[in-house]
């Protein structure tokens, strides 16, 4: 891809956004085919989320010119507390993204290699840990088995955990195949990146997310999601059973690290983003290594790169990730051939499920209508034609 000529969402009413409100700034022209599909795209968003209980915050962008946000319902329904740009939500696995992207940084700075056995950073890895490389766990082809279904781990969820606590629970597992030989999406992947990077750098996980993954650039309201800390603005989360709302689990995130443990507000994800694709933060070179499926060793296609799930919606390649946690969920999906990006977050885990919301969201913008399914890259074909 021709990423110098396509990256780029920054500039799109980020002034407004960074002020700390939600604003409309869709161009006052006559309606236009792409003017009436955004419009048709907020009220499918709007739509889907109660306003009296959890909701959800969004922000739809198209081609440079059309920029569309809103909120609904609140962040804590016990205060009447309303959603708004600056309400920080667990981002869940969309924390593979930006700590995917941490390490590219740390390859561009030479501290880091994606190719070497990561026992070369972290010698105290079991020996079956410290074989795999920073590639294979960025990519899910580690086999590493997944600690999330370890029964030992129970325990210690309540609680804030290490990166080296919880790799000795999985010490003596073994791998599930031979690593590169296989797609296999496994959270431990990114416990262990966590881990590489704290050796690399010389500080834990949480510091590090916090004064260089987000300090540093100046990413607003967005943290390492630390259980008994006092975050300001940190929504409530909820699920809903037997009728009603109840507060979701509100478990220690640790216990996944990189995997899902990074919390951020609408704004400040969109800030993250938007300077990622402006080349602020990596470069163009490696942010195309990020965004490229690589076929297995056998020429089985994949749809996912370094830490960025990559699929074909209407003929246009989308580069998205979700992420699921008790009581929420979040989901982004960015096109840079048309500079298109959807990012949903919502603190309800019972909400309609996010990743066929950004999905349909496209398909609005793209065709007129919801419905357009995740394709191979070399099918073009769309149920409705586009613009």
């Amino acid at each position: 891809m021709l990423l110098k000529s396509v990256l780029s969402v920054a500039g799109l009413a980020f002034g407004a956004l960074l002020s700390g409100c939600i604003t409309n700034a869709t161009p006052a022209e006559a309606p236009t085919v792409q003017s009436e599909r955004i419009a048709k795209a907020m009220r499918y968003l709007t739509d889907r989320y109660d306003t009296g209980g959890p909701g959800a915050a969004f922000i739809i962008s198209r081609k440079d010119e059309y920029f569309e946000s809103g909120v609904v319902g609140l962040a804590d329904i016990e205060w009447n507390v309303p959603i708004d740009a600056n309400t920080v939500f667990r981002l869940g696995s969309i924390s593979k993204t930006i700590t995917a992207v941490a390490v590219l940084e740390l390859v561009e700075k030479g501290m880091l290699n994606l190719d070497v056995a990561v026992s070369a950073y972290a010698p105290d890895l079991p020996r079956q840990i410290g074989a795999v490389t920073l590639r294979q766990l960025m990519s899910h082809r580690s086999g590493l088995a997944e600690h999330a279904w370890n029964p030992a781990l129970l325990e210690f969820i309540w609680f804030p955990m290490t990166t080296d606590q919880i790799i000795a629970l999985e010490e003596d597992k073994p791998i599930t195949f031979q690593p590169g030989q296989r797609y296999e999406y496994v959270n431990f992947n990114y416990v262990v990146v966590a881990h590489v990077i704290e050796k690399a750098t010389g500080q834990n996980f949480k510091d590090y997310a916090n004064n260089e993954v987000f300090g540093r650039l100046g990413v607003a309201n967005a943290h390492y999601a630390e259980h008994d800390a006092i975050i300001p603005r940190r929504a409530e989360f909820y699920d809903f059973r037997e009728e009603r709302f109840i507060n979701a689990a509100d478990i220690d995130l640790s216990h996944v690290s990189a995997a899902g443990a990074l919390i951020s507000s609408l704004n400040g994800f969109y800030q993250w983003l938007s300077m990622l694709v402006a080349g602020e933060i990596i470069s163009y070179d490696m942010i195309d290594e990020a965004w490229t499926a690589e076929p297995l060793p056998d020429g089985t296609p994949t749809q996912y790169g370094l830490g960025f799930n990559v699929r074909s919606l209407c003929g246009e390649e989308i580069i998205w990730h979700s992420g699921l946690t008790p009581g929420a969920q979040a989901v982004f999906g960015f096109a840079p051939a048309s500079k298109t990006t959807v990012i949903i977050f919502t603190n309800s885990f019972h909400a309609p499920n996010t990743s066929a919301a950004m999905r349909n969201v496209l398909s609005i913008l793209m065709t007129g209508e919801e419905g357009a399914g995740w394709q191979t890259p070399e099918d073009a074909n769309c149920p409705i034609a586009a613009e």
